[in-house]
């Protein structure tokens, strides 16, 4: 069974997994901050920024209120308006969140208070992407991504809901597991499928829903048809 336009969601997990890459520093490449005020804290271990904070690394860039650096640890933490942005060709990928923390040499790092990641197809639109969940984690040695809490993945053409949507990059697959539901919208059907675990490949666009495995498919020329006599 091939699920083209969910298939469009893992390969944006792809972009998203690639943009985290650059702040958690896996090549150590250095960077700039800029911001209204600094202060050195724990005897100059801690540097704090504050007020229009813009960290940049590569093509990434990260907005915030507040920014603390743990030189040791080689931590970066963020607080209050926090934005990370990064660009790349006709792909922007823009997450959103009250607070960001990520450690530049273990690779780990989390998003919290309301995160959001929105991607954007400059070239086509349909590919835009946005996701939600109650915390976003990055666990860059394992090249794995996770969203948990009430998560809820959106296309223009499909969609998805799971208490939790794991991304594995080596892989290449998407696993959602809790409740999982996704809906898919091509110009011959409406689809919906639930399950106990729903995972997608996306090398072969194959997906695979196991246990309690519920399916709806709806002709949109039927429900077109059932529409004109109604009306």
């Amino acid at each position: 069974m091939k699920m083209r336009k969910v298939a469009l969601i893992v390969i944006f997990w792809m972009l998203f997994l690639s943009a985290v890459n650059i702040l958690s520093g896996a090549e150590n490449k250095p960077i700039d901050v800029s911001s209204q005020q600094m202060e050195t804290l724990e005897k100059g271990k801690v540097a704090f920024f504050s007020g229009q904070v813009k960290v940049t690394q590569e093509q990434g860039i990260l907005y915030a209120d507040k920014v603390w650096h743990y030189l040791a640890e080689d931590r970066l933490e963020a607080e209050g308006n926090v934005h990370y942005q990064e660009k790349k060709e006709q792909e922007i990928t823009d997450i959103y969140g009250g607070k960001m923390v990520f450690n530049r040499k273990t690779g780990y790092g989390t998003v919290t208070k309301s995160p959001k990641i929105v991607r954007q197809d400059t070239a086509n639109p349909k590919n835009d992407t946005t996701i939600t969940g109650d915390l976003v984690e990055i666990f860059n040695n394992e090249k794995r991504a996770r969203v948990s809490g009430n998560v809820n993945i959106v296309q223009p053409e499909a969609k998805s809901k799971s208490n939790v949507a794991d991304y594995y990059s080596l892989e290449k697959k998407l696993v959602l597991t809790g409740n999982p539901w996704v809906w898919q919208k091509n110009q011959d059907n409406i689809s919906e499928y639930t399950g106990k675990v729903i995972t997608i490949y996306t090398e072969n666009e194959r997906v695979v829903i196991e246990e309690n495995v519920q399916a709806k498919i709806t002709s949109i020329k039927n429900e077109e048809s059932k529409r004109i006599k109604a009306e």
